[in-house]
């Protein structure tokens, strides 16, 4: 190819680039700029390369919640230094997805501390295949891997903030961590929540819609009108934002629920369209409401593959 331009494949499911969909979200990362934004006096978020980075300033150093894109490490952990003037001792995953962890050794290298949920670090480790997005991510080098994991909530001190660790259920992937921050009010969502945009549910590592909506539910009772929500991608939200993203999530829940039940097979279910409603506004980028749709019916085990093959056995 010349000009610049990408060989894209064409099929009945999506429009990818020959080298696939982490390669096409790559180089969307590599080409965004980066936003930086002061949620609180000690709390920043540094959106576009990437998962969304959070840094949060401490008595004498910071933590700092995801890393987003690998090759723009130096220029988001110059953007952390500019803001706290901290070095960071901590680095907290919130899950493994490579854009939320692709700068994790650069991070490790600086002497920081690698923090996740077991899950983490196990899947961290394996190379992985999402079949509904066709996402496959070779493992991660071990100095990227989390050093310290947990299944069980835990606290870091960092002497001016606290910052605690919620595991959660399988929601999003089976390794979900949410960020609670209390002295600020500011709740730290990784994937558990995106802004303008439909989640990625990851049925590869166990993740459901069932389990994005039950894993929100249990979060709304930290939330108050002052609460500022960190989604892993887009604006930083307010809770009632958070409280609309789930119950866009729970209408199409129901919607699927329904055709289900009413013994539609998957092709029918598409047709039907149950997010079509919500899809102009959350439709955007490469998770329109069909994949939308088709990731949801594969964390419930059903896709065009499984229904060829139990109609084959019947």
């Amino acid at each position: 190819m010349t000009g610049g331009q990408s060989a894209v494949r064409m099929n009945d499911r999506h429009s990818f680039p020959v080298g696939g969909l982490v390669e096409l979200s790559r180089a969307t990362y590599q080409s965004t700029p980066l936003s930086v934004v002061e949620i609180r006096p000690t709390v920043f978020s540094f959106i576009g390369a990437g998962g969304t980075v959070t840094a949060v300033g401490g008595s004498e150093e910071c933590a700092v919640i995801d890393t987003g894109y690998g090759p723009r490490v130096p220029e988001i952990r110059s953007a952390i230094a500019g803001a706290l003037h901290q070095s960071a001792r901590w680095l907290i995953d919130t899950h493994w997805h490579f854009d939320h962890t692709d700068g994790n050794s650069w991070f490790a290298e600086d002497q920081s501390t690698v923090v996740g949920h077991a899950n983490c670090r196990a899947r961290m480790s394996r190379d992985q295949f999402v079949p509904s997005l066709e996402w496959s991510v070779r493992s991660s080098p071990r100095s990227a891997w989390p050093v310290l994991t947990f299944n069980a909530a835990v606290s870091i001190d960092l002497g001016s903030q606290t910052l605690e660790l919620i595991p959660q259920e399988p929601a999003h992937t089976d390794g979900d961590v949410v960020v609670w921050l209390p002295a600020a009010n500011v709740l730290v969502m990784g994937d558990l929540m995106t802004n303008g945009t439909y989640p990625v549910i990851d049925e590869s590592s166990c993740g459901s819609l069932h389990g994005m909506i039950q894993a929100i539910e249990r979060l709304l009772p930290f939330i108050n009108a002052e609460t500022a929500v960190v989604p892993g991608h887009g604006p930083i939200a307010t809770g009632d934002d958070l409280v609309n993203f789930n119950d866009t999530l729970r209408t199409i829940e129901g919607r699927v629920q329904r055709l289900i039940a009413a013994g539609c097979s998957v092709a029918e279910i598409l047709a039907a369209a149950p997010s079509a409603e919500f899809d102009p506004v959350w439709g955007r980028g490469y998770v329109i409401g069909t994949v939308f749709v088709r990731m949801i019916l594969a964390g419930l085990g059903l896709t065009e593959k499984n229904l060829d093959r139990n109609e084959r056995l019947t």
